[in-house]
């Protein structure tokens, strides 16, 4: 499924935040489609991370924005993109995942919120065995599976025989691992998952679980308390690009030095085989288990102080010295509630079993039978009455909420009106049509009378049909027109001014006497400017080894106390930001930025401006109307 843009990311889950607004009023009208204050608001509340009141002036710009917005979506109308089979299929797709909104129970949602919360402070280590069964599996497939997973269940007498049966009998892609999922917490597994692994002990196996994927037997292996989001930094030494004794004497050796009081930044920058990281430190963002690896995650979990370093360690990349810089841990229940109860529309947790779901939907529905013309059609059905069964049709056989449903309806809905059924099996056949319809009616009601479950499909579909004109519209023609994007480049030259910068070979790694050696023998040198081969002829393998040479440019802005006079080619220069030496290649003068070297920055600000020009265009074009007597109803001030 492709990435949508920035906008349609923030409308994804389904908001609890439309209490405020007891009734809909219309705040603009953008080529007489109305924008109502219901989802205006649903829009508003789910961007606003900030948390921005609702002030007259926040609402109001935003009311701008969600304008631009809505034209672009109008024009994609406008052009057909709605009516392309691809877009439909894929927002078929995305439709099929969100939980019907009447499937929702009423439980006590406080008690589940309260549960998860306390499972979110335990984490789980744990593998499975998956059988997998369709929904629409047959009762002897299910029974096929449910025997398998029984039986696996009670061979599994201990860790290591669980894992190899995972191996023989699993159908998931953790079962070459021994069926081993790593470390999770709450709400990352599928609400039944959850609940089994939370309720077995560490070195158990578990009760049956049924998902939507099949069956699972666990095997709980550890549990420990969570810490949250670690903040963490790495020196790295990658054993694929040496050999991994050498990556781990090169790690030994770099502890010993931190341990001897060695600046951790300098010794990242020097000799950190992270290139992602080296020259900031290290750093590596604020994480929790399933954002970086579980390996680096244990070692971070190893370190109880901050400031504290572990000794090298190896994970499946390499070998890391892990420092911990900082911890957040989990928020208070009042902070994160709203995401926890998302989560659990979206789990599933709250579903209504069948008995109850449709009860539920024939009350709040008015759902009435006719048993009169019931019990005669069955009758006329069971006695293959043709002459009666042909009356019947016309009648109702029941309604539920608008809707007046006609016998004819079942009647077509049966194998055969020719074969006399059993008064039973119609029973069956009726549960089944009736099921059938009510689901239908609500189904079709559902976007009325769930407000926010509407305003959920209107933006899945709005931001496809948004994907794909900007695509066309802006992405592309950026990304392809070539002449244009220099045109822009040229036309815009003044914002890609940068000041006097160096193009050097950066040399790090090695001590200051070999590095003097180095530079002595280079200014000797006949070719002067090849340090790799001057390094390979004059300095030992062990030295060789230390020594990093990078081309890079730099701005001289970015170099401490830099004095520009006498530096040319040729030329060494100290960073003592980041402990590495120079060679200067060419100096370059301030002025700007050539096409090439900012290609990527001139596209994306080429897509701003067409962006930009497009948005007036459609303005210039649109029939808008804002009440601000509406939007003042439903602000703060």
């Amino acid at each position: 499924m492709r990435v949508f843009c920035s906008f349609l990311l923030c409308l994804i889950s389904i908001s609890q935040t439309l209490g405020f607004q007891s009734k809909d009023v219309v705040l603009a009208t953008v080529n007489q489609v109305e924008i109502s204050s219901g989802e205006l608001l649903y829009a508003f509340e789910k961007t606003n991370s900030s948390g921005e009141n609702l002030s007259y002036d926040s609402l109001s710009a935003y009311l701008n924005r969600y304008i631009d917005f809505k034209l672009k979506v109008l024009e994609a109308r406008r052009q057909g993109y709605d009516t392309l089979a691809a877009l439909k299929t894929e927002l078929q797709g995305y439709v099929s995942q969100i939980p019907k909104p009447y499937l929702v129970s009423k439980v006590d949602e406080d008690s589940l919120v309260n549960e998860i919360y306390k499972r979110m402070h335990t984490e789980i280590d744990a593998s499975h065995i998956l059988i997998p069964l369709a929904p629409e599996a047959t009762p002897e497939d299910t029974l096929k599976a449910y025997m398998l997973i029984d039986s696996l269940r009670v061979a599994a007498d201990s860790k290591n025989t669980f894992e190899e049966l995972a191996r023989q009998y699993s159908k998931d892609g953790s079962a070459l691992q021994g069926g081993n999922l790593g470390w999770f917490t709450a709400m990352d597994m599928v609400g039944p998952f959850e609940d089994v692994a939370y309720s077995t002990p560490v070195d158990q196996v578990s009760t049956i679980a049924k998902t939507r994927f099949g069956y699972h037997i666990i095997y709980v292996n550890r549990k420990r308390k969570s810490k949250g989001k670690l903040k963490t930094s790495h020196i790295f030494f990658n054993n694929k690009i040496q050999n991994d004794d050498e990556a781990k004497k090169s790690a030994a050796s770099i502890y010993d030095s931190l341990k001897n009081g060695a600046d951790w930044n300098t010794m990242a920058r020097l000799y950190s085989q992270d290139n992602n990281t080296k020259m900031k430190g290290g750093e590596l963002p604020l994480a929790r288990i399933k954002q970086l690896p579980d390996d680096f995650m244990d070692i971070a979990y190893s370190l109880d102080k901050i400031g504290d370093f572990s000794a090298p360690q190896k994970t499946s990349f390499g070998w890391h010295i892990v420092k911990l810089d900082g911890q957040q841990e989990i928020p208070p229940l009042s902070l994160i509630k709203s995401e926890i109860t998302r989560v659990i529309e979206k789990s599933g947790k709250k579903s209504l079993d069948h008995e109850t779901l449709f009860k539920k939907l024939k009350n709040e529905n008015r759902y009435q039978k006719a048993e009169q013309t019931y019990n005669e059609l069955v009758n006329a059905l069971s006695n293959k009455n043709l002459e009666k069964i042909q009356k019947l049709g016309s009648e109702t056989l029941f309604t539920i909420g608008a809707k007046n449903v006609l016998a004819q309806g079942f009647i077509n809905f049966l194998p055969s009106r020719n074969i006399a059924l059993d008064p039973i099996v119609l029973e069956s056949f009726y549960q089944d049509y009736e099921e059938q319809v009510i689901i239908g009616y609500e189904d079709s009601i559902a976007t009325q009378k769930y407000p926010e479950y509407g305003f959920l499909l209107k933006e899945y579909e709005e931001g496809l049909l948004l994907f794909e004109i900007m695509q066309n519209e802006v992405w592309n023609k950026a990304i392809t027109d070539s002449i244009q994007n220099r045109n822009f480049y040229e036309s815009n030259i003044q914002n890609y001014a940068v000041g006097v910068r160096l193009h050097v070979q950066a040399v790090s790694g090695l001590d200051e006497k070999s590095l003097d050696q180095l530079i002595k023998i280079q200014k000797k040198s006949k070719n002067k400017s090849d340090l790799k081969q001057i390094a390979d002829e004059h300095l030992g393998r062990s030295k060789r080894s230390l020594l990093k040479i990078v081309k890079r440019t730099i701005k001289v802005s970015e170099i401490p106390n830099f004095e520009p006079v006498g530096v040319k080619s040729g030329s060494w220069v100290y960073n003592s930001a980041t402990g590495e030496h120079y060679l200067v290649e060419e100096f370059i003068p301030a002025g700007t930025y050539k096409f090439e070297e900012i290609k990527g920055l001139v596209i994306s600000d080429y897509q701003d401006y067409l962006d930009e020009q497009w948005i007036q265009s459609l303005r210039e074009r649109a029939d808008i109307k804002i009440y601000k007597k509406a939007l003042k109803s439903i602000s703060t001030n």
